[in-house]
C-alpha cells in the first residue's frame, strides 16, 4: 500500500498580499439609506392609519392605495437589505424603484 504524500511546499514569497480598503462609500450610502428608510417607515405608518380609516368607511381598502403602500413597504425592505449587506443592489434614487405587482 502506498502512503499519501504529506510533504509541505511553502508558497513562493513573490505572491502579494491583497489588502482591501474599508468601504467608506458603502458606509455613507448605508447611513443615507437608513435615514430614508426611517422616514419612509413613518410615512407608511401614517398611510396604514389612513388605510384603516378607509377600511372602516368602505369595508375594503382602495386597490391602488393598497398597491402604493405595498411598493413603499418593498422599498423599505430594499433599503434594509442594502444597509444590512444582504444585497449589493442600490435602492432608489441610485437604483430602480421597486415594481408594483
Amino acid at each position: 500500500m502506498s502512503q499519501p504524500d504529506a510533504t509541505y511546499e511553502p508558497q513562493p514569497a513573490s505572491q502579494e498580499v491583497v489588502t482591501r480598503n474599508f468601504p467608506w462609500e458603502r458606509l455613507f450610502l448605508s447611513v443615507m439609506y437608513a435615514v430614508i428608510a426611517w422616514a419612509s417607515f413613518w410615512v407608511l405608518m401614517v398611510l396604514a392609519v389612513v388605510m384603516w380609516v378607509l377600511v372602516a368607511i368602505g369595508r375594503e381598502p382602495h386597490e391602488q392605495f393598497r398597491r402604493f403602500v405595498a411598493v413603499g413597504a418593498k422599498y423599505v425592505g430594499q433599503c434594509l437589505s442594502y444597509i444590512l449587506l444582504i444585497s449589493n443592489d442600490k435602492p432608489f434614487p441610485l437604483g430602480p424603484f421597486p415594481p408594483a405587482e
